[in-house]
């Protein structure tokens, strides 16, 4: 079901191409960083979900609800299954205290800036965003949150952004908040 409301916004065959290529390195990063370690399976999966959806985001400029909201349960499920493995329960309740306060802040722009600047998808990005940095550390989620917004404003500054209504220049946030997150975890050591 959800493969078929991604499979439009993948058609183009240089998309498609971009996507698997791009799910290829990270997963290749996530590995490098992670080794064989418990929590590389829960790595693994929300890199390659956040890998497709940031680039459905960049491709449409529309961030793939469906696909994100499915994510919470598995990635939960699979740290939890590292917590356990690893004896050590804090890096899983950090990890969800992460995604309830990067959720909420997110939820806090989403809402004052009316929904036009921060979509309520980007709101469910921001949680597993949460956790993906906050398993790692406090130290990495900041650096993600903020290493995410230095890249949307780079983006901006740089690149030649959509208008929307009034002259508001707009890019899709997805991939400068992933590329922010992901540049935070595979520094973390």
């Amino acid at each position: 079901m959800i493969g078929d409301s991604l499979a439009p916004a993948l058609a183009p065959a240089r998309w498609r191409a971009l996507t698997v290529t791009s799910v290829t390195v990270i997963e290749a990063a996530l590995v490098w960083r992670f080794g064989w370690t418990a929590p590389l399976a829960a790595y693994l999966y929300l890199g390659s979900v956040l890998t497709v959806a940031a680039v459905i985001d960049a491709r449409t400029f529309t961030m793939p609800n469906a696909l994100l909201l499915a994510s919470y349960p598995v990635g939960l499920a699979l740290l939890g299954a590292a917590a356990a493995a690893d004896g050590r329960w804090w890096p899983l309740g950090r990890a969800v205290i992460a995604m309830a306060a990067i959720a909420a802040f997110y939820l806090a722009i989403a809402l004052v800036a009316g929904g036009q600047r921060l979509g309520f998808a980007d709101v469910t990005l921001g949680g597993l965003l949460g956790l993906v940095l906050g398993w790692v550390s406090w130290s990495a989620l900041s650096t993600g949150v903020v290493l995410g917004w230095f890249s949307a404003l780079a983006a901006i500054a740089v690149c030649r952004p959509r208008h929307r209504g009034q002259g508001a220049r707009v890019i899709p946030a997805g991939p400068c908040l992933w590329l922010g997150a992901l540049v935070a975890v595979l520094a973390s050591r």
